[in-house]
């Protein structure tokens, strides 16, 4: 069973693990995101932590979409899911979490995947990939509306 918690004051235990691992991955996320924290932590809208009974298996944050855009949006940011918690659902519970967080206040929720190896992630979650952007994929409220009784809605609340 994952449980997500509201990260406030300093980084989760198990932080430096989990770092480790994306690091041996050579994914820098983990670094910028202990980097940001420390300097600016109230640029994460939110940042969610997943622990389970082995510990901390992920963490992703929600920013305000730091590109200018003809409108608001928020971005999913510094996502990683350790290998040993991935395709258990984590990933998807986490950013559904954040997509709820930003649907509170705006209807765009961007992510920059270009330097990952999992796009398709994004996609299976309900996010379309766009081109001539400065992100990736993006998810838009009147997309779920679309979706309601459709896969992205039945999948968003099964774990």
């Amino acid at each position: 069973m994952v449980q997500l918690v509201r990260v406030a004051g300093e980084l989760p235990e198990g932080f430096a693990a989990l770092r480790a691992a994306a690091n041996a991955e050579r994914f820098n996320a983990l670094r910028r995101l202990e980097a940001e924290w420390a300097a600016t932590p109230e640029m994460f809208v939110c940042l969610l932590a997943a622990s389970s009974p082995e510990g901390l298996s992920a963490i992703g944050g929600l920013t305000h979409e730091p590109e200018p855009g003809p409108e608001r949006a928020m971005r999913v940011r510094r996502l990683y899911v350790h290998p040993d918690a991935r395709r258990c659902g984590v990933g998807r519970t986490l950013v559904n979490a954040l997509v709820q967080e930003a649907l509170d206040s705006v209807t765009l929720v961007t992510v920059n995947a270009r330097d990952t190896l999992a796009p398709s992630f994004w996609t299976q979650l309900g996010f379309r990939a766009v081109a001539g952007r400065p992100w990736t994929h993006e998810f838009r409220a009147d997309y779920s509306a679309a979706q309601t009784s459709g896969w992205w809605c039945a999948h968003r609340w099964a774990r």
